[in-house]
Formats: structure tokens, C-alpha cells, sequence
């Protein structure tokens, strides 16, 4: 896989800047080519056109050899040890967010537990009723905390592997 930081304005100039596709079969390489890129290039969504600076994650392709002359910026190691910086931070703050969440979750249902909340919950239906539902969506909100966590973990691990596979 090669990094490149400058990315041509379409996905097609860019295919047809990295791949070197030419000849019988050329559309059909083309079409393989512009998958694969879009495969590998994930953070790029639907977008038709890529703004200079995007970062490029070149796959290699059985049968759809690279450009002999690629101009573009090879990502240098101090470059990747920035980007795994960056990652260990987005960790840091994603356990801090967590953490915060669950607390206040938490704080929230030792709140509905106080005597002083249930005493006026006595004297009030509709304070009740909300007091009565709130453990179940504390419950929900955590494990909807925990999947988003999950999630959030995953793409940074697939990142990090990603970035590892620049060093070595």
C-alpha cells in the first residue's frame, strides 16, 4: 500500500494517476481500479470530488499495475508517528467522554434514589411517572454509551493497524 497526501480533483484522475491502465480492458480495470480505491479510502464517503491534501490509501490491485511515475507525496515516518499521536489522543478523550456519560447517567439515578426526590414524587403524578421510567432509560443510555464506544474503538484500532502498516 503507498500514503500520498495530494489527491487530484475526481476519483477518476486520480485512478488514472496511480494505475497504469491503458489498452483492451482498460474500462473494466478502471471500474476494478476506482473500487478498490474506494474500498481502501473509506473516510472519503460518497464524494465526487477529493480536495487537495486528502489523504490516499493506494491498494495494490492483481492485475492492474501502478503508475511508473506517481506525482504525489510519499507520508514520511515522522509524519505517521504525528498521525498515531493523534490517535492516542482520540482514545484519551473518547475514555474521558465515556467516562463522563456514565456519571452523569449514574449521578442522575442516584438522584431518582433520593429521599427528598421521592417525597415529591409522592405529591406529584406526572414526577412519579418520570421517576418510574427512569432507570430503564438510564439502562438504554448506557448501552447505548457501550456501542458507540465499541464502535468508536474499532475504526481507531483499524486506523492504527492501517498506520502500522506504513512503518513496517
Amino acid at each position: 500500500m503507498q500514503f500520498i497526501t495530494k489527491a487530484p480533483t475526481t476519483l477518476t484522475a486520480l485512478t488514472h494517476q496511480v494505475f497504469a491502465i491503458h489498452g483492451t480492458g482498460s474500462v473494466a480495470a478502471t471500474k476494478q481500479a476506482q473500487a478498490a480505491l474506494r474500498e481502501a479510502n473509506p473516510q472519503w464517503g460518497d464524494q465526487a470530488k477529493l480536495p487537495a491534501g486528502t489523504l490516499v490509501i493506494v491498494p495494490h490491485i492483481p492485475g492492474v499495475p501502478a503508475s511508473a511515475s506517481q506525482p504525489v507525496e510519499v507520508i514520511n515516518a515522522a509524519t505517521v508517528e504525528q498521525l498515531k499521536q493523534v490517535l492516542a489522543d482520540a482514545q484519551a478523550v473518547l475514555k474521558n467522554s465515556v467516562g463522563s456519560e456514565t456519571g452523569e447517567v449514574e449521578t442522575s439515578l442516584a438522584l431518582a434514589k433520593s429521599r427528598e426526590l421521592i417525597a415529591l414524587a409522592k405529591e406529584s403524578p406526572e414526577l412519579r411517572g418520570q421517576l418510574a421510567q427512569l432507570p430503564e432509560q438510564a439502562k438504554l443510555r448506557l448501552q447505548q454509551i457501550a456501542t458507540n464506544q465499541k464502535a468508536s474503538l474499532q475504526g481507531l484500532a483499524q486506523l492504527e493497524k492501517e498506520l502500522g502498516s506504513l512503518t513496517g
